[in-house]
């Protein structure tokens, strides 16, 4: 009898498994033919995903413990035994687990993230969204490495792929540099930035772009003792960010090198003098 009830089991666990994935299979085709963006689309293909594991999950393991006779909806006697075990389970998790759904679910209600958008969530964890589920969502930071934050305790998103994100670069220059000079130069940058990286910028509907690169001015002269401090910025497409913001910065090196214009760096030195003993 016990045997019995054990394969049981293992065929009812074998069959979630095989229906879960079969679920997740007919989710992917489905949203193959659907006209939504890409990234709203995995973020309602890992959704989906997520709840019918869960369902899936609760019925099997009804469908488990039926086979053990700890719940039975014919038996009062079982039924108040199994809903005694899971009110158990619950009353210990319910907290934190409510926590995390209620907070899911503002955060895809809300449309604070989508699959595949690049965060930085709590100010601490970096990288992109590969899935948002009920209680959770999982990010691949820059070493490929996944990491798992439980919905509930996300208290801060800063989210680098809505549409469109300024670039600000700042850069700090010796005080003995000719101010104009320096502008210039930057200027030039500018000029380089928005001739040759046309494709990162934001378009309107006649193709041009709506905010080109552009020196902001001098930003600050007193907070930093080694030079003054020199910002440009420019709109660009939010995917686009990073490439942008790395190849500003490689051409004011390149300009500026060209320019004789001098990056500021601290010049003091601390020198330390070791008498050892000699015999």
């Amino acid at each position: 009898m016990l045997i019995g009830k054990l394969i049981n089991s293992v065929i009812i666990i074998v069959l979630s498994y095989v229906l879960l994935k079969l679920i997740q299979y007919l989710l992917n085709k489905l949203f193959e033919l659907t006209k939504f963006d890409e990234r709203y689309e995995n973020t309602l293909c890992s959704v989906l995903s997520s709840i019918s594991y869960y369902i899936i999950f609760v019925v099997s393991l009804i469908l488990v413990l039926r086979e053990f006779n700890i719940v039975d909806a014919t038996k009062f006697s079982t039924l108040v035994t199994g809903a005694s075990i899971v009110g158990l389970i619950a009353g210990v998790a319910a907290q934190s687990i409510l926590k995390d759904i209620f907070n899911g679910f503002f955060i895809l209600f809300e449309r604070q993230i989508q699959v595949g958008d690049f965060v930085v969530i709590n100010e601490d964890f970096k990288g992109t969204i590969e899935e948002i589920g009920l209680r959770s969502t999982s990010l691949r930071d820059w070493d490929l490495k996944r990491i798992t934050i439980s919905n509930g305790t996300i208290t801060s998103i800063r989210n680098y792929s809505k549409n469109k994100m300024r670039v600000v670069v700042h850069v700090r220059v010796s005080y003995e540099e000719d101010p104009m000079k320096v502008l210039d130069s930057l200027e030039e940058v500018c000029s380089v930035m928005n001739e040759n990286y046309k494709d990162y910028f934001i378009k309107d509907s006649r193709g041009e772009i709506t905010s080109k690169f552009k020196v902001y001015g001098v930003t600050d002269i007193e907070k930093n003792p080694i030079g003054a401090q020199y910002t440009m910025t420019g709109v660009v497409e939010s995917c686009k960010y990073f490439s942008a913001l790395r190849d500003t910065k490689l051409q004011i090196l390149i300009i500026f090198k060209k320019n004789n214009v001098r990056i500021a760096y601290p010049t003091h030195i601390n020198v330390v003098h070791y008498n050892e003993d000699r015999n």
